[in-house]
């Protein structure tokens, strides 16, 4: 490997102080920011996800040297709005969660000058596959049969033991049902819907103790007019990022922190981390030193969730168009498939299908023609001749088999808790600081989670050059 000195560095011109700097591969760069009177603001933010975009903005407003280095060729990470279908789809993250004036994305939306549009849950058409369409007071019985089960999850939570799953506690009840066929079906998707699908995982994945303890804003379920990547887009714009480059290693000193991509080597002050829980898992991002035994082992504890989403165009609309979400009731849910259609949203003749967790992933092994069919299929059994053979575009997305994700979301997994996504929150020594939903445990899972710990990392990073100014200063007053 050909590697300069920095003797070398300086006479060929590339050491420049005060600046971030990318060599070609085999080449280091270094840094010398105390030359300019920015010594240690020099950062390499990884990842250009919704919690990288949030950290580097508030470093670049507070005076730093920011890049940010990111593997895709666009920003956003799981937040992706897709155009392929002929209006905007997101495929990623599709809801701002609660759109109280506390939440920070509805403040972007403000500031943005943007539109939302409330998802009105209660505009959920059932059907069962043996019966047809559910009629209202069979909703209504399903409903209210399923919410007391949830009740009594809430009241057994507290006592529950740490490694007890979802699954403990739901397959004695699910065993127990009795009376109308129908309705067992209609309170095994329920509970489904609201615990697996909302979760992106299977029952058993799921902490029993935990489950539903993280916290929510107020307000609707609301999506952006246009996509959510209206949001991304305006938060890229300024920055400095580096597309297309794959972070390998992560080296930290006392004299800086080393990146090493597959298009050259980083040196700079300090790095926010901001890869995803699932990237984490697969422990492809080498750190020197290691990251300690407590951060390592919260990565293990905490769970990944898998979302794959189906979007299908028709011709035209073959649904009520007031209808927000679709679902069929079948003997298992372990299949299902939550229809969430898109002309209440913007008039267009669009589907999207959600799957979650062990089937969302089969998904990803499988033909894209026969997941399609397996949608049309589901359709077919609500909306009878009416459905086409076939849409007319599609898109089916793969987020485990994203290298750059790995999964769509955590959750706390039996055997975990809370206490796993504050360890992941710590910095690692002075200089490597840790960011993204995984690392927020007041509203982990979230776009928003995401946003809050971007912040954090980047006020960690100026609470920490503070504080050692300080001490700087104290020591020559000293003298």
């Amino acid at each position: 490997m050909n590697m300069l000195s920095r003797r070398a560095a300086l006479k060929a011109g590339i050491l420049i102080a005060g600046q971030l700097m990318i060599v070609p591969k085999g080449l280091y760069a270094a840094v010398n920011a105390s030359a300019s009177g920015k010594e240690g603001k020099s950062v390499v933010v990884i990842g250009a996800g919704m919690a990288g975009l949030a950290a580097s903005r508030r470093l670049s407003r507070k005076g730093y040297d920011v890049i940010v280095v990111e593997g895709r060729d666009r920003p956003g990470g799981r937040v992706w709005t897709d155009h392929s279908l002929g209006t905007p789809v997101d495929l990623g993250a599709a809801w701002i969660h609660g759109d109280s004036s506390q939440n920070p994305l509805m403040k972007m939306v403000h500031q943005y000058g943007l539109s939302t549009q409330a998802t009105d849950w209660e505009e959920t058409w059932l059907f069962d596959i043996g019966y047809g369409e559910i009629e209202d007071d069979t909703y209504e019985e399903i409903q209210r049969k399923a919410e007391s089960i949830l009740e009594g999850i809430y009241d057994r939570q507290q006592d529950a033991g740490n490694r007890r799953s979802m699954a403990d506690a739901l397959v004695p009840i699910f065993k127990n049902l009795s009376g109308d066929p129908i309705v067992k079906r209609g309170i095994r998707w329920w509970l489904a819907s609201q615990i697996e699908t909302e979760y992106a995982s299977d029952f058993g994945d799921l902490s029993f103790k935990h489950w539903d303890m993280d916290e929510q804003y107020s307000g609707d379920d609301v999506v952006v007019h246009g996509g959510y990547s209206q949001i991304i887009d305006r938060m890229a714009d300024g920055l400095n990022i580096k597309y297309g480059h794959v972070v390998n290693k992560i080296s930290q000193s006392a004299d800086g922190v080393m990146i090493v991509t597959d298009q050259g080597v980083i040196q700079c002050d300090r790095a926010v981390v901001t890869l995803p829980l699932g990237v984490l898992k697969q422990g492809r991002v080498k750190f020197e030193p290691g990251l300690t035994d407590e951060k390592i082992t919260s990565i293990g504890r905490l769970g990944m969730g898998t979302m794959n989403k189906i979007a299908l165009r028709f011709a035209k609309p073959f649904w009520p168009e007031d209808a927000y979400r679709f679902g069929l009731f079948n003997s298992s849910t372990e299949n299902l498939i939550e229809y969430f259609p898109m002309t209440p949203y913007s008039g267009e003749p669009v589907i999207v299908g959600l799957t979650r967790g062990r089937h969302a992933r089969s998904l990803e092994t499988v033909k894209k023609e026969d997941v399609v069919q397996q949608a049309l299929t589901d359709l077919k059994f609500m909306f009878g001749s009416s459905v086409p053979n076939s849409a007319v575009e599609s898109v089916v997305t793969s987020w485990y088999s994203d290298e750059f994700s790995r999964g769509a979301y955590s959750h706390v997994a039996p055997g975990a808790s809370f206490t796993d996504y504050r360890t992941l929150a710590k910095p690692f020594g002075e200089r490597i600081f840790f960011a993204g939903e995984a690392t927020h445990a007041t509203y982990p899972g979230t776009v928003h989670g995401a946003y809050l710990s971007g912040e954090r990392a980047a006020n960690e990073i100026a609470g920490l050059q503070s504080a050692n100014m300080g001490a700087d200063e104290a020591k020559e007053d000293s003298r």
